[in-house]
């Protein structure tokens, strides 16, 4: 499921698709705001949204193979039983006006009992010009947004389980979806402080597992190019 072995033109599609969904978004909030009749005439409604998700100055693409290898590259090392076939995708729309990342999840052959949790995590260096989550003179990979699933130690991510304090963060769950292959869809409102680190390419996504609780499959943002 390697997004480098998939087709360009099913790339593509989901890319349009997710930029579909974010028009659909834009437009909803849009009309609901909307008072006056005569702006409405103007293109403020549906075709302004089509015609903003067709500008690629207003949306970013990103993307990520989801993969075992990649796990083991930040340190953790997944289990010796973990399956060989193991891995993922990742391809998200990012409203550069809104700061909403509207995303798709993907994933197949997971261990027994599939995605236990599933977060965005911010690759830190330690080099001490970080946000306040990364801890100086250390790297590490602090959850920065739960994507499903509940954190070892509720409290530590800014989000989730008991603080919604934000309410455009849609589509993320308490509890992941069950079965080793699926796909997870949702958006989140990228938080000002993790904004660079998106577009520097220092945000991965990690799926974990029963079998691999520290992470099975993950894989760093890049944009499309």
């Amino acid at each position: 499921m390697k997004l480098s072995s998939l087709p360009r033109a099913t790339f593509l599609m989901l890319a349009v698709f997710l930029l579909a969904y974010s028009a659909f978004t834009i437009s909803d909030s849009h009309n609901k705001k909307e008072k006056d009749p005569s702006a409405a005439k103007h293109g403020a409604g549906g075709e302004k949204a089509w015609s903003k998700a067709g500008n690629d100055k207003m949306f970013t693409i990103f993307k990520s193979d989801l993969t075992t290898a990649n796990e083991n590259m930040l340190g953790k090392k997944v289990n010796p039983q973990t399956p060989k076939d193991a891995d993922g995708f990742f391809i998200g729309a990012y409203d550069k006006q809104s700061h909403m990342l509207h995303f798709m999840v993907g994933y197949s052959d997971l261990s027994k009992g599939g995605v236990a949790m599933s977060h965005f995590h911010m690759q830190c260096t330690g080099d001490g010009k970080e946000p306040p989550i990364c801890k100086p003179g250390k790297p590490s990979g602090p959850i920065i947004q739960t994507i499903c699933g509940m954190p070892n130690h509720p409290g530590m991510v800014p989000d989730w389980p008991e603080t919604k304090t934000d309410k455009g963060k849609h589509g993320l769950a308490k509890k992941c979806a069950e079965g080793t292959s699926g796909y997870i869809m949702g958006k989140w409102m990228v938080e000002e402080p993790y904004r660079k680190a998106l577009m520097d390419g220092k945000v991965f996504v990690n799926l974990h597992t029963q079998l691999d609780p520290k992470g099975e499959v993950s894989g760093l943002l890049t944009m499309d190019k």
